[in-house]
């Protein structure tokens, strides 16, 4: 770990009090950056940042009036890591216009929204670092998982519309697709089959070649070189962290 690659830049990241967000924060924060938390959890939020000696700021992602206040308010931005997300388990007519509107909403929206926001900035100062997440389901598609899929594939695309229309000014914009990872999403239940091991596990056995889960450190070991200028040469990529799920 180079304790100096993020030194004198400031990452924002949103979702970033739990789950992969938290875990890039620490890994930013370890490697010298600064980090400004957002989460709709304002108290998880601010007990991070104290931590990492950055700021916090509660934040609805799917709010971009509120988006664009909180990046007005900070003095520099160097990169952006757009972490937050919710999911539903479910086919398309068991999915509720409601459910829908919400995983749409926060995954996919909230991506524009928060990109919206900084991207002026990082084109008027000629660069800037995007990091979004989709998920391995994003690229090849899941049982039961249809809004979440329909969302994290357009944070796929958009990722890659991003980085065209952007590249000239010196932006890059990359994507993670993590497979199953351990995070409060996973642990919570809110994945099927996540509260009972042994389905868990068969998910496991079924996606990924490595034969285990995932930890929120390993992604963000991959998101923190996307963000960095190790990957200065990278843009449009959709890099999979997901134990060979997509491989298959």
């Amino acid at each position: 770990m180079d304790k100096e690659r993020f030194a004198g830049k400031v990452a924002l990241i949103t979702g970033g009090a739990s789950g992969i967000g938290a875990a890039t924060a620490r890994r930013i924060a370890d490697e010298g950056g600064t980090v400004a938390i957002c989460d709709r959890n304002g108290s998880a939020a601010a007990e991070l940042a104290d931590e990492l000696g950055g700021t916090a700021f509660q934040l609805d992602v799917t709010d971009l009036e509120q988006t664009v206040e909180v990046v007005s308010g900070l003095e520099r931005v160097d990169v952006l890591v757009s972490a937050a997300g919710v999911d539903v388990c479910d086919t398309v007519p068991n999915t509720t216009p409601d459910e829908w509107r919400t995983i749409l909403d926060v995954d996919l929206t909230g991506v524009y929204n928060s990109c919206r926001a900084v991207l002026p900035r990082f084109v008027a100062q000629g660069g800037g670092a995007i990091v979004t997440i989709s998920s391995a389901i994003g690229t090849v598609g899941e049982r039961n998982r249809s809004a979440y899929c329909a969302a994290k594939a357009g944070v796929e695309n958009l990722t890659r519309a991003m980085a065209l229309d952007h590249g000239p000014a010196g932006v890059r914009a990359n994507c993670v697709a993590p497979g199953l990872i351990d995070t409060p999403l996973i642990r919570n239940g809110k994945v099927s089959g996540a509260d009972d091991p042994g389905a868990m596990q068969a998910m496991v056995d079924r996606h990924h070649a490595l034969g285990r889960i995932g930890q929120p450190s390993e992604v963000a070991a991959a998101i923190a070189f996307l963000a960095s200028d190790d990957a200065s040469f990278i843009t449009g990529a959709i890099l999979p962290v997901d134990a060979g799920w997509t491989a298959q």
